[in-house]
């Protein structure tokens, strides 16, 4: 892991940010010397995408025909079933020693033999015992069943939860806007600065090779 994020992830983030320092370096000499022409082209170039237009296949709500009496019975069986095979199956084949860390252990090592295992041991048991319940009540109380559908079904709509973003905020345009050439000087020299280093870095990195 530690030489994937070495040799790739970071080389990819020095690269990206490098060209992002050159862009801005771009942006800010265009805004200096044709500032007219650069902010129509930022103009143009500002797109409002709409979280609610993009999400709205997504809001369709489905609603399924309730089960006949005999077919469900015969899913609450099935999940009874299903639920007590899996939790006896699990508690007497899987065994995960449970060891406490020790220092000079592999650490990674106990975590992906120790705690994930354990964890999903016991989630495959409370899902199994779970699947169990359900099951019976679908075949023996039908009705308790339906009531705890009905307090379970509940419907969330991202636009309620996403309102807040759906404000577009640009409180840097005016002032570029007002002051082309002196918002285009600072960020041409920001960026530039950001871009000399990246080289610096990226310099420094072949030299060692």
């Amino acid at each position: 892991m530690g030489g994937l994020i070495e040799r790739v992830l970071i080389p990819a983030l020095v690269i990206f940010v490098l060209l992002g320092g050159l862009a801005g370096t771009l942006l800010g000499i265009a805004l200096v010397t044709h500032s007219a022409a650069t902010l129509r082209f930022m103009a143009r170039m500002n797109r409002w995408v709409s979280s609610q237009a993009a999400l709205r296949p997504l809001e369709a709500r489905h609603e399924m025909a309730p089960p006949s009496p005999r077919l469900r019975n015969w899913l609450g069986v099935c999940l009874m079933a299903g639920g007590a095979l899996t939790v006896v199956l699990v508690l007497a084949r899987l065994h995960v020693e449970r060891t406490r860390y020790m220092p000079g252990v592999d650490l990674r090592g106990w975590l992906v033999s120790g705690v994930t295992l354990q964890t999903l041991k016991w989630c495959l048991v409370v899902g199994g015992a779970f699947a169990s319940v359900v099951g019976a009540l679908m075949r023996f109380y039908p009705q308790r069943m339906a009531a705890f559908e009905a307090r379970m079904d509940r419907w969330y709509s991202s636009p309620r939860l996403l309102a807040a973003e759906e404000t577009m905020h640009m409180p840097l345009e005016p002032h570029v806007e007002a002051n082309p050439r002196m918002a285009g000087g600072l960020i041409a020299v920001a960026s530039l600065l950001v871009a000399v280093g990246m080289l610096v870095l990226i310099f420094a990195k072949l030299r060692w090779l």
